[in-house]
């Protein structure tokens, strides 16, 4: 009976509902102007705050150093998400735009999507990251 009952706690912690493992997001990012180096601005975002610099789930500013570059971000909770990059050429923090509001900036979203009039529908950029798995993007800057 003693050994039965031993057997149990020792294989009852390894029952039970699984917890998701940490996931990780790979992103080649193409397109730099490495003449106006500057740094990536990297955003990871989930539909609601999609582009609210306060509801930036994960965010990288990374040096540029040469026209494509691989950005890895580890430990990022399952769940759809939406990234956005700019080459921040003035290191200003922001995409800079032109007195009408054009982006001067190299700039790319998840999906290699961009909009007509300001930025693409969230829906249009997201992606999905699974449990463990590795999400693998290619963004080309524009």
């Amino acid at each position: 009976m003693m050994k039965t009952i031993l057997l149990i706690l020792l294989i009852f912690p390894f029952v039970g509902k699984k917890k998701s493992e940490p996931a990780g997001i790979v992103l080649e990012i193409t397109g730099i102007k490495t003449s106006q180096k500057g740094s990536l601005k990297i955003g990871i975002f989930r539909k609601n705050g999609f582009l609210d610099q306060n509801k930036v789930i994960y965010k990288k500013i990374i040096p540029v150093d040469r026209s494509t570059m691989e950005v890895t971000f580890q430990n990022v909770d399952p769940g759809i998400y939406g990234a956005a990059v700019i080459q921040d050429q003035d290191k200003n923090g922001k995409l800079s735009t032109n007195l009408i509001g054009y982006p001067i900036e190299p700039y790319g979203f998840s999906n290699n999507q961009y909009g007509k009039f300001g930025p693409p529908d969230f829906n249009k950029v997201a992606f999905e990251v699974k449990s463990g798995k590795k999400t693998e993007l290619k963004i080309n800057l524009e």
